[in-house]
């Protein structure tokens, strides 16, 4: 057994157990978090270089890509020179895994939106998903926060959860670093800021090519382990085919419930088909996406332990 937990070839599935156990039993305090400090960073860098409305498109494009890259570049060198001239680099990855792999904290938000739902607590259930969602939340109706609520647990589930697991797998600790860093750049360059529409373009369009793998094995996975019929009749029906109209139909099927539809970014109403099932989100409907969401990290936790042990013992 020793011999295994040493050898280099089985450390990387040891890292991920860890960063996994971590993200179930303990929550990092947000203002000590290293990604609370990298949100501050990227949303000052925005503000500070993104051209005025005067100039094209091309300019917005140029200034978006270069605040990216002297943003993010010399970190993750740095953090990938440290890993790579360190005597127990293990150590490090750890580290990094763990502080990216920080679902938790939606997670938590999330149960406090449900207890607020449950008090019927209006005003506080929207203060609480107003810290997991970027649409304004403060005239939504209990409907509309429970919706609001449920699309932003299974989305982040998607794109941070699986797909910070996916690019370790794939591509290591650095490359989990660099997804989950442009990843929070695109998040904080919101593009349904007017300002920050053109400008955020790059790295919206290359963190929307990143999601596609994870999304599409998390997607894929939460309909064999709930209801798959209904998951995929319900992608059928969307009206639209796009990445977030088809996993929010995947959900709705499995719950058997209305998501997506009108919602509010800077005083602006955007028009989103409804997709999913046939009823309107209750209560209930909640918990039971708690439950799908929780399960489906289990099985993707599950099939991410299984490649990485298929490719230790192959090497």
């Amino acid at each position: 057994m020793a011999d295994v937990i040493s050898d280099w070839q089985y450390q990387p599935l040891f890292v991920l157990w860890l960063a996994i156990a971590v993200d179930s039993l303990w929550r990092w305090p947000q203002s000590t978090h290293p990604l609370t400090l990298m949100r501050y960073l990227v949303l000052q860098m925005g503000r500070k270089v993104v051209p005025s409305s005067n100039y094209g498109p091309s300019q917005h494009y140029i200034s978006g890509t270069l605040a990216a890259l002297v943003l993010l570049a010399p970190l993750i060198i740095c953090l990938a020179i440290l890993v790579y001239m360190a005597q127990y680099p293990v150590f490090f990855e750890a580290v990094i895994l763990v502080a990216l792999l920080d679902f938790g904290y939606q997670r938590q938000q999330y149960k406090k939106v449900l207890a607020s739902v449950g008090r019927n607590k209006k005003s506080l259930a929207r203060e609480m998903v107003q810290t997991i969602t970027a649409r304004q939340c403060n005239s939504l109706t209990d409907i509309g926060v429970a919706k609001a609520a449920i699309e932003s647990l299974w989305l982040k589930f998607l794109y941070l959860y699986c797909g910070v697991i996916f690019y370790f797998v794939v591509a290591g600790p650095i490359g989990a670093l660099i997804y989950r860093l442009l990843l929070l750049t695109s998040w904080q360059w919101h593009h349904r800021t007017p300002e920050m529409a053109l400008f955020a373009k790059p790295v919206r369009k290359l963190v929307y090519l990143l999601t596609l793998p994870p999304a599409a094995i998390g997607g894929l996975i939460t309909l064999l382990i709930s209801r798959p019929l209904k998951g995929v009749r319900a992608i059928k029906r969307s009206p639209l085919k796009d990445k977030t109209s088809l996993l929010l139909a995947l959900l709705g099927g499995v719950l058997n419930v209305k998501l997506g539809g009108p919602a509010i970014y800077a005083n602006k109403k955007f028009r989103y088909p409804r997709v999913g099932g046939g009823n309107e989100v209750k209560y209930s409907h909640m918990l039971l996406a708690q439950s799908t969401v929780t399960h489906a990290m289990i099985a993707v936790s599950a099939f991410a332990s299984l490649v990485l042990l298929t490719m230790a013992t192959t090497l």
